[in-house]
């Protein structure tokens, strides 16, 4: 065999090893994907009965979070349990702040699971307000988020899509969240490079196949706008920022725990003071203070706005999506 037939015998094995590698990397993603969108179902069936008024919201988010765990999988986010006018990002703090789920309540529950770092993320809401006012504000989410789905395919533009969530949300007399929306999912990754916006005037992203979509929706009886309130209690590693100089012992082992068990997917700072008895605060603070996390604050509405909001995932193929949760 010539040295030229033996370099191309290489490539071609070269060639088919990679192959093989992408096909078994696709087959887990697929295999994760379908087995987290599994618990995700179960777990909301599962925790639907319980969110009553009167329950308390850490003990509703830790039977949340154990339960993926006990099925096998991740959190992929702490649990997120926003009333009212709280859109986004509330988890129980570090100290129990006692909430409780009143009369007159609406509850945003939002999960995220994972396998391996092949994430899905899903939401839904439950109303307690008797005010007609709100009578269809989570048929507005569900509706905007049906027709969202049955749009999904490859080629298709975010945009367009985000016009007929427009639409809906709008149709029934409720304000989309310009701030907040669906999200292409990557792994390890829960808000990936891809937009899938609320509003048809705020641009977008081409769909592919293989690209996995949060396909979420928010609907508001105020503006339509949230801001960061001065509460934070989720925490994510920032990926960019490079080795810089820890004062604290604390800061150092919370690091090296955050990089261990949760890479660059969102923590709560309760999980930490699980581990640690003391310096979760302070070292939270440095970690922050030196670029090495990002802060993701809670997201409020004008006061005396309720919102809801309606999510699932979707894996997209050649003939439009699967549904994962």
């Amino acid at each position: 065999m010539s040295k030229e037939e033996k370099m191309n015998n290489q490539l071609e094995k070269n060639d088919q090893t990679k192959e093989d590698e992408q096909e078994e990397e696709k087959k887990l993603k697929y295999e994760s994907l379908k087995k987290a969108g599994d618990i995700a179902k179960q777990v909301k069936k599962f925790i639907k009965p319980k969110i009553k008024v009167g329950a308390k919201v850490l003990e509703i988010v830790n039977l949340v979070e154990d339960k993926i765990r006990e099925m096998g999988g991740s959190c992929a986010f702490p649990v997120n349990l926003s009333i009212n006018n709280i859109a986004a990002h509330y988890t129980s703090p570090l100290r129990d702040d006692e909430l409780e789920i009143q009369e007159n309540d609406l509850i945003k529950l939002d999960l995220g699971v994972h396998i391996e770092g092949y994430i899905v993320d899903t939401a839904f809401s439950v109303n307690f307000n008797q005010d007609e006012a709100l009578e269809n504000i989570i048929t507005a989410t569900q509706t905007a988020l049906e027709a969202a789905k049955m749009m999904i395919k490859p080629g298709i533009h975010t945009s367009k899509i985000g016009k007929k969530i427009e639409e809906i949300i709008k149709g029934f007399n409720y304000n989309p969240i310009k701030e907040l929306g669906g999200h292409q999912i990557e792994r390890w990754i829960v808000h990936g490079t891809k937009a899938l916006p609320e509003l048809g005037s705020q641009g977008g992203d081409e769909i592919e196949e293989e690209d996995i979509f949060a396909v979420e929706i928010f609907a508001s009886t105020g503006p339509g706008s949230v801001h960061n309130t001065n509460n934070c209690h989720i925490y994510a590693l920032n990926p960019y920022s490079g080795r810089v100089p820890l004062r604290r012992k604390s800061s150092k082992k919370i690091l090296a725990y955050i990089n261990r068990n949760f890479k660059t997917l969102p923590f709560a700072e309760r999980w930490l003071g699980k581990e640690f008895q003391l310096g979760v605060a302070f070292g939270l603070q440095e970690l922050v203070q030196q670029g090495k996390l990002n802060t993701h604050h809670v997201l409020s509405e004008k006061k005396d706005v309720f919102v809801a909001q309606s999510e699932d995932t979707v894996l997209v193929n050649e003939e439009g999506y699967e549904q994962l949760t």
